[in-house]
């Protein structure tokens, strides 16, 4: 990451002013991608984001936060012809009150969920997660103390609302969610997420149910383990409802030095073959 300090003369000039410190960093990743659904089976992607962060702290001891971001894709959805972006900006205020922010914050039925495999992914978490919805909030509150994180969020237009309770003890972590949609006899969702390791193996599961009977629930399962020469090898598997077949897949994450990882995976996702192979970065 790099980082760029912003002076001027007014604000050194200035009483009660500090300096605000500005960090650009990003994410970028090549590879090829395969599904057996669709009329171009076998595509090359790439994905590029710049993320622009500005923070600081009041004279009474509030810290601040604001960012904001650009991309750029190059994928199946859009013919191959790479498209630009903006990423939604938020801002935050942090004190002994937790943190507020406002924008494009994260829900707090996000806090549950699962990791899929594969360097861009291909699908397995998000079948996992097909029970669990989110409330497109603008605002959420964030508040974490001794092993306990809370967060609420909300979506001040719609009504839309989430909140969550985590609990993490040593390699354990347990976080319960819950959403609701703003509209009269919007849709409510319960979820759970629980990590934990053991040696060297990672192991994760998700559950959700959903009011709305055409989703139902969801499960995912996945398990990490450290492998020679392949760096982290990952299996996971889910069901949903919605879905006739179970869905499934194993791939490996492998770091190559100077924010550089290769990473892959196969599996079959409500019985389409799927599978990826790229490198990402970091910076």
């Amino acid at each position: 990451m790099k980082k760029i300090l912003l002076t001027t003369t007014a604000l050194v000039a200035s009483a009660g002013f500090a300096m605000a410190e500005v960090s650009v960093s990003g994410s970028a990743d090549m590879g090829i991608k395969h599904s057996d659904s669709g009329v171009d089976k076998t595509t090359w992607e790439s994905d590029v984001d710049i993320n622009f962060d500005a923070s600081g702290e009041t004279d009474g001891g509030i810290s601040w936060t604001a960012n904001a971001g650009v991309g750029n894709d190059t994928n199946a959805a859009n013919d191959g012809v790479s498209t630009g972006s903006t990423e939604a900006g938020k801002v935050t205020i942090s004190g002994d009150f937790g943190t507020i922010g406002v924008g494009g914050v994260s829900s707090a039925g996000s806090n549950t969920g699962m990791a899929d495999v594969g360097y861009d992914g291909i699908g397995v978490d998000d079948v996992a997660e097909t029970g669990r919805s989110q409330d497109n909030p603008d605002i959420a509150w964030s508040y974490a103390m001794d092993g306990i994180a809370l967060t609420v969020s909300t979506n001040s237009h719609t009504d839309d609302s989430g909140v969550s309770v985590g609990w993490t003890s040593g390699a354990l972590a347990i976080t319960a969610a819950h959403t609701a949609k703003g509209a009269a006899a919007g849709a409510t969702n319960n979820s759970v997420s629980v990590t934990t390791s053991v040696g060297g193996m990672s192991v994760a599961f998700m559950g959700s149910s959903n009011s709305v009977t055409a989703v139902g629930g969801s499960t995912g399962l996945t398990a990490s383990m450290p492998f020679d020469g392949l760096g982290t090898v990952t299996f996971a598997m889910a069901d949903t409802y919605a879905h006739a077949d179970a869905s499934y897949g194993v791939g490996f994450s492998k770091s190559l030095g100077g924010g550089a990882t290769l990473a892959g995976a196969y599996g079959s996702v409500n019985n389409v073959a799927k599978a990826d192979l790229g490198i990402s970065f970091s910076f």
